[in-house]
């Protein structure tokens, strides 16, 4: 061992433990961030009843279907509660529609909060974006000044739903910076 130079044995020990550090690193960042380059929607609100909420997703010449929707059971609750929706992998929408359940019996609902998350970048609506951006269809009657929501039949049939126009410049927001 005499010819052998000195800290020669220490370069592979030091990019061993490197190497060790490095996977450590990298498992706890997927297990805290699982959702990796992915879009996320998420709805803060208070629901008072169980439901199924849905977002419907496409990009500016398209029509919403089922293909490009996610849809999350969501468990009545009396505090505020976080709805996500992982959209598809580079998936990036111009615009998206937010259906508010099934329920016909939910009752009102108060919106908290809407905003996009792309790794570790949020962009969350302010109420004048909400105002401007999105607009409630009539199966929906949205208080934009206590941000009540409550859910109404029309002519027989349920279908609430907030919609948006277009909003790629928030997703882009979220995603480039």
């Amino acid at each position: 061992m005499k010819n052998v130079r000195p800290g020669f044995l220490m370069k592979p020990f030091l990019l061993g433990i490197m190497l060790l550090f490095g996977a450590c690193k990298q498992g706890g960042k997927s297990q805290e961030n699982k959702h990796e380059d992915q879009l996320i929607v998420e709805l803060r609100i208070k629901i008072p009843k169980d439901d199924q909420f849905e977002l419907f997703y496409r990009d500016e010449d398209e029509d919403y279907n089922a293909e490009r929707s996610v849809s999350v059971d969501v468990k009545g609750a009396e505090e505020f509660q976080i709805v996500e929706y992982v959209i598809d992998l580079l998936e990036f929408p111009a615009h998206i529609r937010i259906d508010f359940g099934k329920n016909r019996e939910q009752g009102e609902m108060t919106f908290g909060h809407l905003a996009f998350r792309y790794n570790e970048t949020t962009h969350t609506f302010t109420k004048e974006e909400i105002k401007k951006y999105f607009r409630p269809n009539p199966g929906l009657d949205f208080n934009f000044q206590d941000f009540t929501v409550r859910t109404v039949d029309v002519n027989g049939k349920y279908d609430p739903y907030l919609n948006s126009f277009n909003i790629a410049h928030f997703v882009n927001k979220v995603i480039l910076f």
